[in-house]
């Protein structure tokens, strides 16, 4: 509690600090003043909460100094101290806003009474004001959240009726763009782990301060609406007021905000912008196209900014090669061989190749659709085939994580779900595995005929290649070379009869390097070459 005493008589002020414990219970005298004037300065400079202040005084009495507090944003409980006992003298003291009034000489029994009431009184007034604030500072967080979620379910809608859409926003005090618009998506990649490392796990004064530094940056330039994606745990939406359409100012715009979000909240972020849009009935459509554009970027931070654009192929938004996508074919058969067999001969593989998939260096050539592309892969097949109530909570998990891009805890999901399901091995299953492997592999083949052979069988499917004939033929009944020879010639008699290609271009799709060798093959198989078995065919038809 800061006290203030104001007196032109030094007798006063000694009185006052002898008398009364003041840090025994909690006060202190901050400040004496021995007129109005010198009074008004210490007050706006030091906010006392209590002020003990005598009437007459040169320069600048008691009230004229009292009437000066009342017009300043300072708020102190006044005691008056006068030697006059006249009422009528005291009452203008009241009038002022006096919270007691005390005669001198001073009574110490008398002066601590009241100034404990004085204290007392301050405390509930503050505590008072405290409660005003936060239930103040909840009803505007339940209001803000009301906004929200009207503009999230109308950008989740698949259509937006404008008239309707106008009609809640002026109702929610929403300031739609009245012309046109952009939609700027924020994507917040390492949310989870940054609301955990700064914010002490605390989601909403991360969101606090996200939303503050996006309006602040927005704002400055045109007022825009600016709202958290309540079906996303870490997306924010900027509907960018634009009566026209301006691609250069935007942009520019959008790198100052993601410099301002990885500078202020340490978040690697991606900002997707839709193209331009002259009805707010396109709400829905512009948050689409919006999230696009960051789905089509490489996962890697040095992609920060993406564009719509009407034109590009979903699978082809970026650079990336087949050859980046392997690790997840590979992990992809694993998976398969788990699922199928109930157990894998080395279980630790897939958890090492997951752990290269989610590697920097894999990611950086990877767009975030080729991701969810390869893992809703997996997670629709385990689903399909794991009847089991814990993975199926694991697989809707994985599938709420995946639509948000959480990367490594995605990562860390799927690793876990490799090892429960190592641990459901049952007896029942290993004796069914080695025709199920077999059944897996011959799928393989099927997709894999132009280069598998038996080394790279072997080395896939981590099995002995003695073993591995020996079984494929125990449970096919012919041997795994007539098999792939089979499937090939199969293949290069579709070829023949579909395509224009010649036999050496045949030979080679069917994984024959070697065109005389293809056409003995395909000789023994069918009794013709491969020329006559076209134009038998077609003389046929």
């Amino acid at each position: 509690m800061k006290v203030l005493i104001v007196d032109d008589e030094a007798s006063v002020h000694e009185q006052m600090k002898n008398v009364i414990p003041w840090e025994a219970l909690g006060w202190t005298i901050i400040g004496h003043a021995v007129n109005g004037e010198e009074a008004c300065r210490l007050a706006a400079a030091l906010r006392p909460q209590l002020i003990l202040t005598d009437i007459k005084m040169p320069l600048m009495d008691g009230l004229s100094f009292m009437e000066w507090l009342k017009q300043s944003d300072i708020h102190a409980e006044v005691i008056v101290l006068s030697g006059y006992g006249d009422f009528e003298y005291s009452r203008p003291a009241f009038l002022h806003g006096a919270f007691d009034y005390l005669l001198k000489p001073l009574n110490e029994a008398d002066l601590l009474q009241v100034l404990s009431k004085a204290v007392e009184k301050i405390r509930k007034d503050s505590n008072a004001k405290v409660v005003q604030i936060n239930e103040k500072a909840v009803l505007q967080n339940g209001f803000t959240v009301l906004q929200d979620e009207f503009l999230t379910s109308t950008a989740d809608a698949s259509e937006a009726d404008e008239n309707e859409l106008i009609v809640q926003a002026a109702e929610l005090s929403v300031l739609l763009p009245e012309s046109g618009f952009y939609a700027v998506v924020v994507k917040l990649f390492d949310f989870d782990e940054r609301v955990n490392e700064r914010y002490g796990g605390d989601r909403n004064v991360f969101y606090f301060a996200a939303r503050n530094i996006i309006k602040e940056t927005i704002d400055y330039y045109s007022p825009s609406v600016v709202f958290r994606h309540l079906s996303k745990s870490n997306e924010f939406i900027i509907l960018f007021n634009s009566p026209m359409r301006n691609d250069d100012k935007l942009q520019s715009l959008v790198n100052k905000l993601h410099r301002s979000l990885v500078h202020f909240m340490r978040v690697n972020v991606k900002l997707g912008l839709s193209s331009f849009k002259n009805r707010i009935s396109k709400l829905p459509e512009a948050y689409r196209e919006g999230a696009h554009a960051i789905e089509s970027m490489l996962l890697s931070e040095q992609e920060s900014v993406g564009t719509f654009s009407r034109g590009e192929k979903t699978l082809q938004s970026t650079s990336s090669s087949l050859s980046q996508m392997s690790v997840w074919k590979e992990i992809t058969l694993l998976f398969d061989l788990l699922l199928e067999c109930g157990t894998l001969r080395d279980g630790e593989q897939l958890k090492i190749k997951l752990e290269e998939a989610f590697g920097e260096n894999n990611l950086s050539k990877i767009s975030g659709f080729e991701l969810k592309l390869a893992i809703s892969a997996i997670l629709d097949k385990i689903e399909l085939k794991a009847k089991n109530r814990d993975i199926a909570l694991m697989v809707g998990e994985g599938k709420s994580k995946l639509s948000e891009l959480k990367i490594q805890q995605m990562k860390a999901l799927l690793q876990r779900m490799v090892t429960y399901m190592l641990d459901l091995s049952f007896s029942e299953t290993r004796t069914k595995s080695g025709k199920q492997l077999i059944e897996v592999i011959r799928n393989y083949v099927q997709e894999q005929y132009r280069t598998v052979n038996l080394e790279h069988i072997s080395q896939t499917f981590f099995i002995n290649k003695n073993y591995f004939c020996s079984l494929f033929k125990s449970v096919t009944g012919e041997s795994f070379m007539d098999y792939l020879t089979a499937v090939r010639i199969d293949q290069a008699k579709r070829l023949l009869l579909e395509s224009e290609l010649k036999a050496y271009e045949i030979a080679e799709q069917v994984g024959y390097k070697d065109q005389r060798y293809f056409s003995q093959v395909f000789k023994k198989a069918t009794g013709v070459q491969p020329t006559q078995y076209r134009q038998q065919t077609t003389d046929r038809t």
